[in-house]
């Protein structure tokens, strides 16, 4: 970012800094600063990716007094400290010797004010459960890890007065000595869930802790020496202790449907599968899929694996190819997990998702519905649903899904930003610049957790834009394209962005890219008003020709 657009606050690696009253922040917790520091830290970001002369800091910050050199070297090592900064390997104030300073951070634009954690709902224990550490001696177990994490989220978000932080944003806070009262408040809840897993050949220890963010005590602890194969039972364990804790009561059966079991070695090659999933490239997609081919090769029964097969191969055919074979495993897997196992909701939702790409609009609805039937505080019922929705051009409805979907999990911000079109599509401006603005604010403190998270840049661009903030707009995509310049998610709201302002070049220069690689789904870019400018454009026809 050049010196002279230097915005009012700018953010970096976590990091918020009000330029003009010269307040840092990290997510919602201040960092208090001593004046003079936090006037070198204005000038050096001021002057970002240039070095600043010692003779300038001292002319600007100590103008009306004479110091030593001592005293710029105490605001250096002041900074460093707060940025937990390394003098021989700087990632934000680097020296240059005999010259000065440099800070060397890349700034991005920033909201003025600290973006605050989304309150949870009235009545709601509000709870994040972070990613378990790595004890085992090869410390390759990252993805068990992640996997008992996430399985317990799961667990947590289906029981009625729990407001449950989604990993996304929870697996940001993955490096040991975390200050979890930080943590916490940065993602807005009362208590924390964490732990460590040892793992030697097929047996486990796994020590858990709950914490109350307030006062940093634990409400419970416990240390569990379990088999592999008993991994599932070790789960709904913590699960029902976290509830008795929290809430003061068992947890119920209608809270705990019963999950489907495996052995130990498929389990594992189904917790492998899902941590690629999570990462939504084609190659992950592709490790993903044979991941659950081997878990599938051990236990043919294990719904689950069916599921998280399906939508691998239906995000495959939605965004990477449609193949007809991709469609076509996705269409058996979905009717596998269905068969194994009616009584859980995920199943419903794959084959909602499968279903809704063959246009099967009425049959995806049905399934959709049963899930929220089973699970009310199901997120990707939501939005999916709302997606399938507004492909059919019910658009009404499609609004009222993604903020369901915005309500089920509280940080989102993609159903928002979307609502917020589906809104503007009905002419309910007031409603859509409310939803818009609030998806904002969420991508905003995404960012601020995961600076590098494409998504929230190339989707936050295009609400940027519809709020009016033009040039941020056009920065946070070119950030996104800069990320990974073959990222659908890139590549597509980047050609919305600059179809909306006029640039039609530019918009099909990008959209020949994205289709080039197999993107487009017909149903979507005919109700998207994004494209309305590039209609009558041959270009445009010819790429809508070739979809699907």
């Amino acid at each position: 970012m050049p010196k002279d657009s230097v915005e009012p606050c700018v953010s970096f690696s976590g990091y918020r800094f009000e330029v003009a009253s010269g307040r840092l922040w990290s997510g919602g917790q201040e960092i208090r600063l001593t004046p003079k520091a936090s006037e070198v830290l204005k000038l050096l970001i001021t002057n970002a990716g240039e070095p600043v002369s010692r003779e300038n800091l001292f002319a600007s910050v100590w103008s009306d007094a004479a110091v030593s050199d001592d005293a710029l070297t105490t605001c250096i090592q002041e900074l460093r400290k707060a940025f937990a900064d390394d003098a021989k390997q700087p990632r934000f104030i680097e020296t240059r010797h005999r010259r000065g300073y440099r800070f060397v951070a890349e700034l991005s634009a920033a909201a003025a004010e600290p973006v605050s954690a989304p309150a949870p709902a009235r009545g709601c224990s509000s709870i994040a459960v972070l990613p378990f550490l790595d004890m085992s001696p090869e410390r390759d177990q990252d993805y068990l890890c992640e996997g008992l994490a996430e399985e317990l989220i799961n667990a947590l978000t289906r029981i009625e007065g729990f407001c449950v932080v989604s990993r996304t944003s929870s697996f940001q806070f993955r490096n040991p000595g975390a200050d979890v009262q930080a943590v916490g408040r940065q993602l807005g809840v009362e208590s924390l869930l964490e732990g460590s897993v040892r793992k030697s050949d097929n047996r486990l220890r796994v020590t858990v802790q709950l914490i109350d963010v307030a006062t940093g005590y634990h409400h419970w602890s416990q240390r569990f020496d379990r088999l592999l194969d008993d991994v599932f039972a070790m789960e709904d364990e913590i699960a029902a202790h976290v509830v008795a804790c929290l809430r003061g009561s068992a947890l119920s059966k209608a809270d705990s449907p019963q999950r489907p079991r495996t052995g130990g070695e498929a389990y594992e090659f189904y917790l492998r599968g899902r941590q690629h999933l999570h990462r939504m490239t084609k190659s992950d997609l592709e490790t993903s899929g044979g991941m659950f081919q081997r878990a599938l090769g051990l236990d043919a029964d294990y719904a689950p694996a069916w599921g998280c097969f399906s939508v691998v191969h239906a995000t495959l055919y939605e965004w990477f190819g449609a193949r007809e074979e991709d469609l076509a495993s996705a269409e058996h897997a979905s009717k596998r997990a269905l068969e194994l196992a009616p009584w859980l909701a995920e199943p419903h939702v794959a084959r909602g998702f499968v279903l809704s790409l063959s246009s099967r609009y009425a049959e995806a609805a049905q399934e959709f519905e049963e899930a929220i039937r089973m699970n009310p505080y199901f997120f990707e019922a939501y939005y999916y649903f709302a997606r399938a929705a507004f492909a059919q051009g019910e658009i009404e409805r499609s609004a009222e899904l993604f903020q369901r979907a915005g309500e089920a999990r509280r940080e989102d911000f993609q159903s928002l930003m979307l609502a917020g079109q589906c809104l503007r599509m009905l002419g309910r401006m007031e409603e859509a610049q409310k939803a818009t603005r609030e998806g904002i604010s969420r991508a905003e403190r995404t960012l601020m957790l995961n600076p590098d998270d494409g998504r929230a840049l190339s989707l936050g661009s295009g609400a940027l834009y519809d709020d009016g903030q033009v040039e941020r707009a056009i920065r946070w995509s070119q950030r996104s394209l800069e990320l990974d310049p073959d990222d659908m998610s890139a590549l597509v709201n980047g050609a919305c962005l600059h179809a909306k302002a006029g640039h039609k070049e530019e918009a099909l220069a990008l959209l020949e890219r994205a289709f080039a690689r197999g993107w487009g789904k017909r149903e979507w870019v005919e109700q998207d008003p994004d494209y309305n400018i590039l209609r009558d454009d041959p270009r445009f026809q010819q790429l809508l020709a070739k979809l699907k």
